[in-house]
């Protein structure tokens, strides 16, 4: 399947390396030096499209060229290669990449970017808080505060959905979408992204994710405070509803108490981080982390939810 960016909202070609680079800084791809490493010409181009939450750009610089990119703390680069080369190197490693390869770069990555003279390259600007978000909607749950992708370069699929959606993003004109749409579109992405691309996500036990946009806001606020305690009253204010409507609300949309929602919500938390941080060596610390002070107790509600002991959990990663 051929990846283009058909409908955008500017393009221009014929032009020079440097304003390709100066057009990606202004749109927040990042601030970086552009080095050009053969002589000049101006056969660069650009294309460039928003879309809701996301920013994509199809660019070449016509010419070999090295941008050397210091850490950005609050955006992910998906990276496509639609031709040429692109060595890319990040952290200490360094990725070759090829035409039709595939590369997701996580914030607080200091990058430095060869680009080979035919190189054409795609990227999509994710922010930080719109991939969280979306994580925790489709019910994934992360060992730590962020989502980290392994540096690792891989084909680009040529089916499923992740390049059905791409390409639909891609080709989708300007203006036929809603924002709701956008949002909608851009989420789905999203989630085929957590599918296609290895990190450190898992999908939560147990507690099923509900479409009532109360209980949504309820989980995107509980999984913001994870490790703090959450009142019942504190619930009830953010969906602007009484105590008793909320009980009613949980009740009839998850079967369960507002307490023990909440507390599934962080049982699931320290299953992720026993079952994928391999530098945790005692349950104790994980459990009162997120308030579990009964050690007994909370061992058994572990149990009762996940389906093992919590020191299974942490022997089992161990072997």
């Amino acid at each position: 399947m051929t990846i283009c960016l058909t409908a955008c909202d500017h393009e221009a070609s014929g032009i020079s390396a440097q304003s390709v680079s100066s057009f990606l800084m202004s749109k927040c791809f990042g601030e970086h030096e552009l080095i050009q490493k053969s002589s000049y010409c101006s056969s660069a181009g650009i294309k460039f499209k928003s879309f809701g939450d996301l920013s994509i750009s199809e660019h070449s610089f016509g010419c070999e060229v090295q941008m050397q990119t210091p850490m950005m703390s609050d955006i992910y680069h998906l990276q496509v290669i639609l031709s040429g080369e692109s060595l890319v190197q990040c952290h200490g490693k360094t990725r070759h990449l090829k035409t039709g390869d595939a590369l997701i770069v996580s914030p607080n990555s200091p990058l430095v970017s060869d680009y080979s003279a035919d190189c054409r390259k795609l990227i999509i600007r994710i922010p930080v808080h719109f991939l969280m978000q979306t994580a925790r909607e489709f019910g994934y749950r992360t060992t730590n505060e962020s989502i980290v992708f392994e540096f690792e370069q891989q084909p680009l699929p040529t089916s499923g959905s992740f390049i059905s959606l791409l390409n639909d993003i891609l080709q989708q004109p300007q203006g036929s979408l809603c924002d709701r749409g956008l949002m909608y579109y851009s989420k789905l992405l999203a989630n085929a992204i957590f599918g296609t691309f290895a990190c450190n996500l898992s999908q939560g036990n147990g507690v099923q994710v509900s479409q009532n946009r109360l209980i949504e806001r309820i989980r995107e606020h509980v999984l913001s405070h994870i490790t703090q305690d959450i009142s019942i009253d504190e619930l009830a204010e953010i969906c602007h509803i009484s105590r008793k409507s909320l009980y009613n609300l949980c009740d009839r949309e998850l079967g369960m108490t507002p307490s023990a929602y909440v507390r599934c919500l962080k049982l699931e938390s320290v299953h992720s981080e026993l079952s994928q941080n391999d530098s945790i060596r005692n349950v104790t610390e994980v459990a009162m982390k997120y308030g579990f002070t009964n050690l007994g107790r909370f061992s058994a509600q572990y149990r009762d939810h996940i389906g093992e002991l919590p020191s299974q959990t942490l022997r089992s990663i161990a072997c």
